[in-house]
């Protein structure tokens, strides 16, 4: 895992309990209250019964409003409403974008504390130095402080937020060292059929040509009926030799279009020892998938050509280097996030994100322009003064 970033943010927030809604006179700078209408820690929704207050929460919201416009899903006013492929709108499926990202900080948190996790004295001083760079970077105290409110963040709440990296490391170390994340044969197995790996090698004749300049080209129709003659003819070969992988190997090295280095060789002459679900294009991947370990495949055609595969038992070296520790966390983490059970307040449930993000580009904009008109003008200095007219 690459160091973590102050930008991105680790993962965390302040364990609060509470009914949502205001108990008392809100903060005039809090700028949850400002554009929600909620105190920034008061909870927005529970995990496992823990409050995931709403500074965090929006603080999310706004990072996935961000993305959305950074791809130009969002510009301006337009795009909030539009119906995505699964029935929601972009507005909904950012809010639970930005849900589903404090409940995977709080789900860490909560297996932290249950573990006994917490920063260390080094850790702490290192988030301390992190955050002081951050600063730095972002122009100093008030531009970081203008860079907080237009992500509706405290800078108590941002510090809790990236807390939480260390946790995730904190509490992946203590299960590391219990033994609870040795990978056993179970798991290997379980990694192959969930992720889909197999392996295969494959005979290709092409049906298109390679122009210098990179770009493709079809064969015209006779072309493309001689390749199938000579596909079919290899795929007969093998049948005569009872599918022998000595004789597929043999034709595959001369006869293969897979790609070949300056000396002739090809690219792959071991096959493809580790695919996983997605790497290859459909009809390869289905037609390897629907074989036997050992099994030749018949012709399949793709947009490269025609390919006789064989299917192979995938690189075990390869899938244990896959199937570690790591990736049994991830598990862990995965199932963890199932198991977890989210309870939403009606504050939550009426949050409207468009008006929440309207509300606090006003709110920035305000502020900044407050802080610029309140700035003590530089004076000028007597060298630098204009004459006098005498």
């Amino acid at each position: 895992m690459k160091k973590k970033s102050l930008m991105a943010g680790a993962l965390a927030l302040a364990l609060l309990s509470g009914c949502a809604g205001l108990k008392g006179p809100a903060d005039p700078d809090d700028m949850a209250y400002l554009t929600a209408d909620i105190r920034s820690t008061d909870p927005l929704f529970t995990v496992d019964e823990v409050g995931v207050n709403a500074e965090e929460y929006l603080f999310w919201l706004v990072n996935a409003i961000s993305e959305q416009q950074y791809y130009g899903y969002i510009l301006g006013d337009e795009g909030w409403d539009t119906t995505l492929s699964d029935g929601t709108t972009t507005a909904q499926a950012m809010k639970e974008d930005a849900r589903q990202a404090a409940m995977l900080y709080q789900v860490v948190r909560n297996k932290a504390k249950e573990q006994g996790v917490s920063l260390t004295a080094e850790q702490t001083e290192e988030l301390a130095a992190e955050l002081a760079d951050f600063k730095e970077q972002a122009g100093g105290q008030e531009a970081y402080q203008s860079w907080l409110e237009s992500h509706c963040i405290s800078e108590e709440g941002f510090l809790a937020i990236n807390e939480v990296g260390y946790l995730n490391q904190n509490l992946r170390e203590k299960l590391t060292e219990g033994g609870e994340l040795a990978v056993t044969e179970a798991d290997v197995e379980h990694f192959v059929e969930t992720e889909g790996i197999y392996a295969a090698k494959h005979i290709l004749i092409a049906t298109r040509h390679i122009n210098d300049d990179g770009s493709y080209e079809d064969f015209t129709a006779e072309e493309k009926e001689e390749a199938f003659r000579q596909v079919q003819s290899l795929r007969e070969q093998l049948r005569q030799a009872g599918d022998s992988e000595t004789l597929f190997d043999a034709l595959m090295n001369e006869h293969s279009q897979d790609g070949r280095d300056e000396n002739g060789e090809l690219y792959y002459p071991q096959g493809y020892d580790f695919a996983y679900a997605g790497q290859m294009v459909p009809e390869f991947e289905n037609g390897a998938l629907a074989l036997e370990v050992g099994q030749v495949s018949e012709p399949i055609e793709t947009d490269y050509g025609y390919h006789i595969i064989l299917r192979l038992s995938p690189n075990m070296d390869k899938v244990r280097s896959y199937c570690d520790e790591s990736y049994k966390f991830n598990m862990l983490m995965q199932q963890w996030l199932e198991d977890a059970q989210v309870t939403t307040t009606k504050a939550y449930d009426e949050l409207d994100p468009h008006d929440f993000y309207t509300r606090l580009q006003a709110v920035s904009q305000a502020r900044q322009t407050a802080r610029e008109s309140t700035a003590p003008e530089e004076s000028v200095s007597p060298q630098e003064s204009a004459p006098s007219e005498s």
